[in-house]
C-alpha cells in the first residue's frame, strides 16, 4: 500500500541522539554537512532555477532514493507547476489545489492514501512524502519524494527534507528581491537609453511576469483628452481580451483599470463574476477566462494618472504582499517610463533655446532614479545580511546541541576510565590470586601503554570538542542579530569572526595557493558601534581583496590586516598586494554600481555600502591607499572617546 505525507515547516527542535546510536549518529552528521553545504551554495547561486535542480539532485543522493520533484505555487495560489526534478507523468504540468486553505495552512497533515493527493504518484511508488517550501503567508512550493521498494522515511530524514524546504524558502525571498531589483535596473536602463516607451512597458511585463508563475501583466495609458485607457502592453493576455481593453472609457464601474485610473486608487477584484465593478464588462472577461483583477494607477510628478498596471488570473484569488510591492514597483516603473517618453516627444519639439533646460531636467531625473537604485540596492544587500545572519546564527545553535553533548559527558567517561585503570591495577597485585585466563589476559595487555595514553585520547577529545565551542561563538558573534544599536566592542573579536566566515575563500583553491593573512594588532579599547553593520564593511573590503587576489593570480598572495588607536579614533588598515589600482580606477571604488569584475562576478555596492556604514552610519572614513603594481590599503577609521 503507497503511503504519502505532507508535512508542514521545519520545527526547530533536535532529538538527542544516544551516544550507542552510533550510525544514526554518523548518518545525522552526514546530513548536516550536506545541509551546510546546500547552504552555502543556496547563498552564492544567483540562478534560481539550478538551485531548484540542485536541491533535487541533492535530495536523492542524500537520503538514496530514486524520484524527487520540486513543485512551485503559481501566482493565484490555486496550483502547482514542476520546476524541477525527475520527469515524468505529471512533468511540466499544473495541478489544481483542492483548496487554497491547503496552501495557505501551516498546520502539518498527513494522508494514507496517496490517491487523496493532489500530486498524482509515480507507478510503482510503495512510500513517499511532501514537504512544503514555507512562506511568510502561504506556501512557495514543496519537495515531493517517493521510494520504489521498502524505504522508511524516518525523523531525521523529514528534518533533512523540512530543511532543505526552508533553504530554498530563504533562497526564493532573496532571489525574489534580486529578480524585482534587477528588472528595475534593467527598465531604468533601457530608459536612460531612450527606448520607446512601448517596448520598455512590454519588457516590464514580461520581467514581471516570470516572477509570477501563471499570471498576466498588462499596462494601459491613459488618453488625458478623450479619458481613454489605450494599450500599453499585455504580452501574453488573450490578444482579443487585451484588444477589447483598448479605447475603455474610464468610470465608477468600469471593470478593474477603468474605475482604478477614474478613482484615483488600487482596485483589487478577487472575483470578476461576483464583482459589481465588471457588471458590464462581466461576460467578456469570463469568456477569456480571466477571473481576478488588481490594477495600480501611476502617476506623474504632479499626481495626474498617466495610466495603470494591472495583474489578472485565470482563477479567484486573493493579492499577497508580494504582489503589492510588485504592482508598486511596477506603476512606479511604468510612471518613469511614462514622463521619460513624454518628456523626450518634448524635447524633440522644443527650440534649441530649451535643450539645455530639458538636458537638465533629464539629468536631475536621472539622478532621482540613480538614488533610487542605490537605495533599493542597499536595502536588498541589508536583507542579504540579515539572512546570512540568520542562517549562521540557526547553524551555531543546531552543532551547539550535541557538542554540549559531548562536553557534558566527557567527565563521566574520564571518570569512568580512572575506575577502570584502578581495577586493572588491582587485579595486577592480586596476581597469582587470579584465576589463570584472566592472568593471561593481563600480561597481553600493555597497561602502561594505556595508562599512558588514554588520558592523551580523553585530552585530545576535549580540546576539539572546545574548539567547536569557541567556533560557535565566533559564528555567534559575527550575526549579532539582536543588536541595531551602538554598543561597546572588541574589534579585534569581530575580525577574527569574519575572517573565521571567510576562512573557506583563504585556504589553496586549484591553481591559486593560498592567502597569508598577517595580523598586525595593536592595543584597541572597547568602540561603541553597530557590530553586525561593522562586521559587513570589514567582510565587503576582505572579499574585495580575496577577489583581486584571484584575478591577478598572486603567485605567493598575502592580506595584512593592522589596527592602532588614535587620540580620538581607532584605524584599521587592510591590504593585498594584487597589483594595486589604476589611479583612474581608484577615485571611484566607492561609487555605487562602479565595479572592474566581469558581468555576473560583482554588483560595485560591496565598498560602496562599506563607505556608507563607515562615513554614514559611524561618522568615521573611509579611504583608499594604493601603489600600482604593488598592494592596494583601504583605511577606516572609527571615532570614539575615552
Amino acid at each position: 500500500m503507497q503511503t504519502s505525507q505532507l508535512i508542514s515547516a521545519p520545527t526547530n527542535s533536535i532529538r538527542r541522539v544516544d551516544p550507542t546510536e552510533s550510525q544514526s549518529s554518523a548518518r545525522l552528521l552526514s546530513l548536516q554537512e550536506i545541509l551546510n553545504q546546500f547552504s552555502q551554495q543556496a547563498l552564492l547561486e544567483t540562478d534560481i532555477i539550478v538551485l531548484y535542480q540542485s536541491a533535487a539532485t541533492t535530495i536523492k543522493e542524500a537520503l538514496q532514493i530514486p524520484f524527487c520533484r520540486i513543485w512551485q505555487v503559481t501566482s493565484d495560489g490555486y496550483r502547482l507547476r514542476q520546476i524541477a526534478g525527475n520527469v515524468g507523468a505529471a512533468s511540466n504540468q499544473s495541478f489544481l489545489l483542492p483548496t487554497n486553505e491547503v496552501v495557505e495552512s501551516s498546520q502539518q497533515a498527513i494522508s494514507s492514501d496517496s490517491e487523496k493527493l493532489f500530486i498524482p504518484s509515480p507507478v510503482d511508488s510503495r512510500s513517499g512524502v511532501i514537504v512544503q517550501v514555507p512562506g511568510q503567508t502561504r506556501w512557495l512550493g514543496c519537495i515531493e519524494v517517493h521510494a520504489f521498494d521498502a524505504y522508511e522515511f524516518n525523523p531525521e530524514a523529514i528534518h533533512f527534507l523540512q530543511t532543505v524546504g526552508h533553504i530554498l524558502a530563504n533562497a526564493i525571498e532573496r532571489h525574489r528581491s534580486e529578480a524585482l531589483t534587477n528588472t528595475q535596473s534593467h527598465i531604468l536602463e533601457k530608459v536612460a537609453a531612450e527606448t520607446d516607451a512601448s517596448v520598455v512597458f512590454d519588457v516590464l511585463c514580461q520581467l514581471l511576469e516570470k516572477q509570477l508563475p501563471d499570471a498576466y501583466c498588462s499596462i494601459l495609458v491613459l488618453d488625458s483628452g478623450t479619458k481613454q485607457l489605450r494599450d500599453g502592453a499585455a504580452p501574453s493576455l488573450p490578444p482579443e481580451y487585451a484588444k477589447g481593453l483598448d479605447g475603455l472609457l474610464i468610470g465608477e464601474c468600469a471593470g478593474s483599470c477603468g474605475t482604478a485610473a477614474y478613482r484615483g486608487e488600487a482596485v483589487f477584484v478577487d472575483d470578476i463574476a461576483n464583482d459589481p465593478l465588471w457588471a458590464s464588462f462581466r461576460d467578456f472577461a469570463l469568456s477569456h477566462d480571466i477571473r481576478a483583477c488588481w490594477s495600480m494607477p501611476f502617476f506623474s510628478k504632479k499626481g495626474e494618472v498617466l495610466g495603470t498596471f494591472a495583474i489578472s488570473h485565470r482563477s479567484p484569488c486573493k493579492a499577497t504582499a508580494y504582489h503589492h510591492t510588485i504592482l508598486k514597483a511596477a506603476a512606479h516603473l511604468a510612471s518613469i517610463t511614462t514622463e521619460a517618453h513624454q518628456t523626450q516627444l518634448s524635447r524633440q519639439q522644443m527650440h534649441k533655446t530649451l535643450e539645455q533646460q530639458v538636458a537638465s531636467r533629464t539629468a536631475e531625473l536621472q539622478t532621482t532614479l540613480g538614488n533610487l537604485r542605490q537605495t533599493q540596492s542597499q536595502l536588498i544587500q541589508a536583507e542579504k545580511m540579515a539572512g546570512l545572519g540568520q542562517m549562521v546564527a540557526g547553524v551555531a545553535h543546531e552543532v551547539n546541541n550535541p557538542n554540549n553533548f559531548i562536553l557534558g559527558n566527557l567527565s563521566y567517561v574520564e571518570e569512568y576510565a580512572k575506575e577502570l585503570l584502578e581495577f586493572v591495577r588491582f587485579c595486577e597485585t592480586e596476581g597469582s590470586n587470579l584465576p589463570p585466563q584472566l592472568e593471561a589476559k593481563l600480561k597481553k595487555l600493555d597497561i602502561e601503554y594505556v595508562v599512558e595514553d588514554l588520558p592523551k585520547v580523553l585530552s585530545s577529545i576535549r580540546l576539539g570538542s572546545k574548539r567547536i565551542a569557541d567556533v560557535v561563538q565566533g559564528l555567534r558573534n559575527f550575526s549579532r542579530l539582536d543588536e541595531a544599536s551602538q554598543k561597546p566592542v572588541d574589534l579585534h573579536e569581530g575580525i577574527e569572526n569574519t575572517l573565521m566566515i571567510l576562512s573557506h575563500r583563504l585556504v589553496e583553491q586549484g591553481q591559486r595557493p593560498a592567502i597569508e593573512v598577517q595580523r598586525q594588532y595593536g592595543q584597541l579599547p572597547l568602540v561603541p558601534c553597530i557590530a553586525n553593520q561593522l562586521n559587513q564593511a570589514v567582510m565587503n573590503i576582505l572579499i574585495n581583496a580575496i577577489d583581486a587576489l584571484e584575478e591577478h593570480q598572486v603567485s605567493t598572495p598575502s592580506i595584512t590586516i593592522r589596527t592602532e588607536a588614535e587620540s580620538d579614533h581607532i584605524v584599521i588598515r587592510i591590504a593585498d598586494n594584487a597589483g594595486g589600482l589604476d589611479p583612474a580606477v581608484q577615485h571611484r571604488i566607492f561609487e555605487p554600481f562602479f565595479t572592474t569584475k566581469t558581468v555576473g562576478k560583482g554588483t560595485g555596492l560591496g565598498l560602496s555600502i562599506s563607505y556608507q556604514i563607515v562615513v554614514d552610519q559611524h561618522q568615521g572614513r573611509l579611504n583608499c591607499l594604493s601603489k600600482p603594481g604593488e598592494t592596494t590599503e583601504l583605511v577606516m577609521e572609527i571615532p570614539y572617546q575615552l
